[in-house]
């Protein structure tokens, strides 16, 4: 019985963790080191870059083989770090005046990718569970 427990917990870990929009942790990132007023050149941007790397494989793991709700809150949550990021990107620089830095760039970026990769990568594994993306 405690065997059976065990398992339905850490599938509920699973589940939370593939429905989390990951890539909303980059862009809460760089909101706190600019109302820290942290300058991002130092090591805040090398912690921010190891960020970047780790939230990119999450993302593309976690889209490797979901279902169809997830696949949707998936979708739902790159749109809306899309959107959270121009807001962020036009705040810096029509606001503020301040030009983003490279770091910053790289966050977009890593963003962006998310955005565009993460629906094929899920799109790609959906068709081969079907049997449809077969290629020989």
């Amino acid at each position: 019985m405690t065997q059976q427990m065990t398992i339905a917990s850490s599938r509920r870990r699973i589940s939370l963790f593939s429905k989390l929009p990951w890539s909303v942790l980059l862009i809460a990132y760089m909101v706190v080191v600019h109302l820290a007023n942290v300058s991002m050149a130092g090591p805040a941007g090398y912690v921010f870059i190891g960020l970047c790397m780790l939230v990119l494989v999450v993302e593309f793991v976690k889209s490797g083989d979901i279902g169809a709700v997830v696949f949707f809150v998936d979708l739902v949550g790159a749109v809306v770090s899309l959107i959270l990021a121009t807001v962020l990107l036009c705040y810096l620089w029509f606001k503020l005046e301040r030009m983003p830095t490279f770091f910053h760039w790289i966050g977009f970026a890593v963003i962006l990718g998310d955005a565009l990769v993460s629906p094929m990568n899920a799109f790609r594994t959906a068709l081969r569970n079907l049997g449809l993306g077969a290629s020989e």
